[in-house]
C-alpha cells in the first residue's frame, strides 16, 4: 500500500510541476498583451458569481482573482470587455469582488451567454 501512495504523489508531484510550467508560458505570453478589462462568470450546478478584473489574459485575470480570494469556484467563462464597455464595466465600485446574479441584473440585465453571443455577432 505504501509504494502505491508513494507513486501516486509522484505522479501528483509531476502533474502540479507540469501545470506550473503551462501558468509560467501563460503568463509569459499574456505578459505581452496589453491591460484590457475581463469578465469571469463562476458557476457550478448554477451561477455562484462574477467579477471584473483589469489583466493581461485570461492566466492573470483568474490568478487575480485567486490572489484576492473572490473566486467563489467552480468552472469559470472568461471574455475580454471591449474597449467601449471600459467606462460601464470598468467603474471602481464593481471591481475586484464577486457579483451576485441580484447585483448584475439590477445594474445592467442577466442575459444567458447565448443571448450574450447572439448580441455580439449583431454587434459586429
Amino acid at each position: 500500500m505504501n509504494k502505491i501512495l508513494d507513486e501516486l504523489r509522484e505522479l501528483t508531484q509531476q502533474a502540479e510541476f507540469e501545470f506550473a510550467e503551462r501558468v509560467l508560458e501563460m503568463f509569459e505570453e499574456e505578459s505581452k498583451e496589453p491591460e484590457r478589462f475581463w469578465w469571469l462568470s463562476f458557476a457550478d450546478n448554477g451561477f455562484k458569481g462574477a467579477v471584473i478584473v483589469k489583466a493581461r489574459g485570461i492566466t492573470h485575470a483568474l490568478t487575480i482573482c485567486n490572489l484576492k480570494k473572490i473566486n467563489p469556484g467552480g468552472e469559470v467563462y472568461c471574455i475580454a470587455i471591449p474597449e467601449e464597455g471600459y467606462k460601464e464595466y470598468g467603474s471602481p465600485e464593481v471591481m475586484y469582488r464577486l457579483l451576485s446574479k441580484e447585483e448584475i441584473d439590477k445594474r445592467w440585465g442577466v442575459m444567458t451567454l447565448d443571448e450574450w453571443d447572439k448580441q455580439q455577432e449583431e454587434s459586429v
